[in-house]
């Protein structure tokens, strides 16, 4: 008992009695016989056992105490049907978990803003327009800038409080014995102060730290990687690492949780700007103004609203395109080049999410498995619908016995709502513990490669939780909704006579439960096929040329503390040590790896009866002699490279250039290739002096999905000082990796062999979104079917079981057993049309929505329709098997007197 007061019951039927007794005196004096005086005064008075009810009621929250019983009956319930109970919980655990896990990666990822101060003050500089130069702006992605631009900037304006510079690399780094390649953020020295980032430990950059180039080898660790590499010990501020060979000091560690600007790609560590050339190999670009690769945050000052920065932008963007155009060093440009560059405009655009490099890959699959999940989610809630429909039907004579012994409407209705909550609660416990694992498994997806440095993770935190109790809430109202309505309309009377009618209402609309049930498997069974021959297309067409037996490494000798101009003699000696393998076939190397989006586009001039200026920026790659005969791509005309694309120093002295078919076709097509000249850029004071001498066979590079127009130069007429291996071996992977890593090693123990795995293996990488769809789709739709399939056998044997009379009838007058077996089953199949004639619409919506992410099939591709209903009809013959062979096997007179 849950009391609000003090005063006992018996109290108050005392108080009752003396009130009673004083009227019945008063009657008595004014001459009533006493017997007929206490009558007088009872009726006067009312009820007294009504009256007791209410004080007692208003002694005590009596709500909270219907509740605990009402809980107690409905877990005495769940008791007496584990199966049931067991089948709804895991029907909930398993929406709930996927939404869950799956919803934490899409807010994360899509949705949730830096943790930084006030992350809705920041603003991500995007140049809009032509840009006039080179660098990574040319192959790179979202809103890069030349660093001196930032500068500039910051020197000269009056809407931000504070800016910022930031871009990445990958470096060598040793501590004691351990080398290995890390991700770094290089950053100006106002990182840290613009984004409001206090320590954890030692100190963080500041401006004074970044001064000077080359002057000063500072280095800030993730909390991450100190607490993994360097187990968390406060002691590390103040040594000293080795970064690409170079001494670098430890000053601090950052905030836990704090893990840059970009989730795709979080630093192991942070360095300041003016120390890029030792993360990039000697090349800085930070006084380029022709070459971009810096994203550049600012933070607004107070008041003033990214609409009002823009506007106050204009004029200052406007005069530093001006001023650039006049410096030394401004190429010659066309006047329409010169026009478009003048016309360019600086955006601000939201920051709070800082920039992500995989952002726009991963939105429109992550969006599509949100609506997957969803569409889980709300089947099983139907599911569950279902069967708490069957667990309220079996119940019916119970409840129609309370509502004529007095129990209320509402009461009874409470009792299911809350039946419905204590199951949405215990799926809610095991979807928490699911929703992680979900998590894992999408960013599993990522590839190994990238999935180790991705700043998601895959811990439930607070948000999630709230998000998970919201989730169970909607359970509770769509599953207990329906079966606690249906329990409010039974009539005592009729449920207490088993009539038919009182659980007709109710079969029509578990009949229709299963009607939405079938529409939701077969649309998540159809785009699960979509996305399946999607991969298995992608897969057949490949890269264009055999994978099998093809293996791939890299090597950055600056890195390991080559000179710069040692490395391309290295280079060379590294592939004539693995050319002697026993196991290897043939070897070329890429300056870039490809099936990456590896490399860098720029627009180009081509010489023939004309000068030809290409329409599109296009991917180019550095490459030795060997490379196109390690693919297995032969030559359509001309030569491959050899000894003679040769320049004996290390720097840019380009002579000969080797195109694809697709170039040809589009720019070539009229005239013979080998010999035309090119040059690289679009300028008008140009003069091609690069030959073509072959023509290659086209593949796909830096898209999957097509060939495009591409060039590939010589690797010893460039000045790169790394590059990518690849092997053609004539045994096994693992055998070969073995002797290709002892190869090396007797060239120079000191070089790092990089990534060292199959071609297979970077395609699977190249389609892990594809992957990620096909697999996860694949998985919701056998969860669909299954959920599907046990809502149609809960149905048809409830259905067998309505119809026992008239089963027996049919089967007392002669009826043949298969025929009233087959009569549950074309009730079944009945069930499934409607399901499929309902789900039309939304099947062809659907392929729409997911157009964009399909290759090689048609959005409405008839196997793949042809396959979902398939799978249907398999189930919808499995669901009714039991209960139809249940009415074929039945006793006639056993069924006749069963009612």
């Amino acid at each position: 008992m849950i009391r609000r007061t003090d005063r006992p019951d018996d109290d108050f039927a005392d108080e009752i009695e003396a009130h009673l007794r004083l009227e019945a005196d008063q009657l008595i004096e004014e001459g009533v016989a006493p017997d007929e005086a206490m009558m007088a005064a009872r009726r006067e008075f009312g009820n007294v056992t009504r009256s007791r009810e209410r004080f007692y009621e208003s002694n005590r929250r009596m709500w909270l105490e219907n509740l605990w019983r009402d809980a107690g009956y409905a877990l005495r319930q769940m008791r007496r049907s584990p199966i049931s109970t067991a089948t709804i919980v895991a029907s909930l655990a398993l929406g709930i978990g996927l939404n869950t896990g799956i919803f934490s990666l899409a807010d994360q990822a899509l949705v949730r803003a830096l943790p930084v101060r006030a992350p809705e003050e920041l603003v991500q500089l995007h140049w809009d327009g032509r840009f006039v130069g080179a660098g990574m702006g040319s192959v790179g992605f979202g809103s890069l800038l030349p660093f001196p631009l930032f500068e500039d900037l910051r020197a000269d304006n009056d809407v931000f409080a504070d800016m910022l510079a930031r871009t990445t690399a990958e470096v060598h780094l040793r501590s004691g014995e351990l080398s290995e390649a890390v991700p770094v953020e290089i950053v100006s020295g106002t990182y840290f102060s613009a984004l409001g980032i206090q320590p954890a430990q030692g100190r963080l950059f500041g401006e004074a730290d970044d001064q000077n180039p080359d002057a000063h080898p500072l280095v800030v660790l993730s909390f991450d990687y100190w607490r993994q590499r360097f187990g968390g010990d406060p002691g590390v501020v103040g040594t000293q690492v080795r970064m690409n060979d170079h001494p670098m000091t430890i000053i601090g560690v950052a905030p836990e949780g704090f893990r840059g600007t970009d989730w795709s790609m979080a630093p192991s560590l942070w360095i300041p700007m003016a120390m890029k050339a030792r993360a990039t190999n000697g090349w800085s670009g930070v006084d380029e103004r022709r070459a971009r690769f810096s994203h550049v945050f600012a933070r607004l000052a107070p008041g003033v609203s990214r609409e009002h920065a823009a506007g106050q932008l204009r004029s200052w963007f406007k005069n530093y395109l001006r001023s650039d155009t006049e410096r030394e060093g401004w190429p010659a440009v066309t006047e329409g080049q010169m026009a478009e560059y003048m016309a360019s405009e600086l955006d601000l655009r939201p920051g709070s999410q800082g920039q992500s490099r995989l952002q726009r890959e991963i939105q429109q699959p992550m969006l599509i498995l949100l609506a997957a999940t969803g569409l889980i989610f709300l089947l099983a809630c139907l599911n569950v619908a279902n069967l708490s429909f069957a667990r309220v039907v079996a119940g019916r004579r119970a409840t129609a016995l309370r509502s004529a012994l007095g129990a209320s409407r509402w009461r009874i209705v409470g009792e299911q709502l809350i039946e419905s909550g204590l199951l949405a609660l215990m799926g809610c416990v095991f979807g928490a513990v699911l929703a992680p694992l979900v998590s894992r498994v999408v960013l599993s997806f990522l590839g190994e490669g990238r999935a180790g440095h991705v700043a998601l993770d895959t811990a439930l935190d607070g948000r999630m939780l709230l998000f998970a109790v919201a989730i169970t809430g909607l359970t509770t109202v769509l599953s207990g909704a329906a079966p606690a309505l249906y329990v409010a309309s039974i009539r005592p009377v009729n449920a207490l006579k088993q009539q038919a009618s009182a659980i007709a209402a109710g079969f029509t609309l578990r009949k229709t439960l299963v009607v939405g049930q079938f529409v939701l498997a077969l649309i998540l069974l159809i785009g699960a096929g979509l996305f399946s021959r999607t991969l298995g297309s992608l897969r057949d067409q490949g890269p264009g040329y055999a994978t099998t037996n093809l293996m791939m490494f890299s090597v950055r000798p600056m890195s390991d503390g080559f000179e710069r101009e040692g490395t391309q003699p290295l280079l060379r000696e590294l592939q004539a040590a693995v050319e002697r393998v026993p196991e290897v076939e043939q070897v070329g190397i890429a300056a870039f790896e490809m099936l990456t989006g590896g490399g860098w586009n720029n627009p180009m001039t081509i010489e023939v009866d004309e000068p030809i200026v290409t329409d599109h920026s296009h991917p180019m790659n550095a490459v030795s002699a060997g490379f196109f005969e390690s693919l297995g791509t032969p030559m359509v005309a001309g030569r491959s490279f050899d000894e003679r694309d040769h320049f004996e120093e290390l720097g840019w002295d380009l002579r000969s250039v080797i195109v694809n078919q697709a170039f040809v076709e589009r720019y070539l097509s009229n005239v013979d290739p080998i010999g035309a000249r090119l040059a690289i850029g679009n300028g008008p004071d140009l003069v091609p002096e690069i030959q073509i001498i072959g023509v290659v066979q086209s593949f796909r590079d830096t898209q999957i999905r097509e060939t495009r127009p591409q060039a590939f130069f010589s690797l010893w007429e460039t000045g790169f000082t790394q590059g990518t291996f690849y092997v053609r071996t004539r045994t096994s992977s693992t055998a070969a990796a073995r002797s290709i890593r002892t190869a090396i090693a007797r060239v120079d123990p000191s070089v790092t062999v990089l990534s060292l795995r199959t071609l297979d293996d970077q395609l699977d990488r190249m389609l892990s979104n594809e992957r990620m769809l096909a697999t996860l789709a694949g998985a919701f739709a056998v969860l669909a079917t299954l959920l599907a399939m046990i809502g149609l056998y809960a149905v048809l044997s409830f259905s067998a079981e309505r119809r026992t009379k008239e089963m027996g009838i049919r089967l007392a007058l002669g009826a043949q057993r298969w025929a009233a077996g087959g009569l549950i089953v074309r009730e079944a199949v009945t069930l499934a049309a409607v399901g499929l004639v309902i789900a039309l619409p939304a099947v062809y919506a659907l392929g729409r929505l997911v157009e964009s992410q399909l290759f090689g099939v048609e959005p409405l591709d008839l196997p793949t329709f042809a396959s979902a209903v398939g799978a249907l009809v398999v189930v919808c013959l499995v669901a009714s098997v039991f209960p139809a062979r249940k009415v074929g096997t039945m006793d006639p007179l056993v069924a006749l007197r069963s009612e």
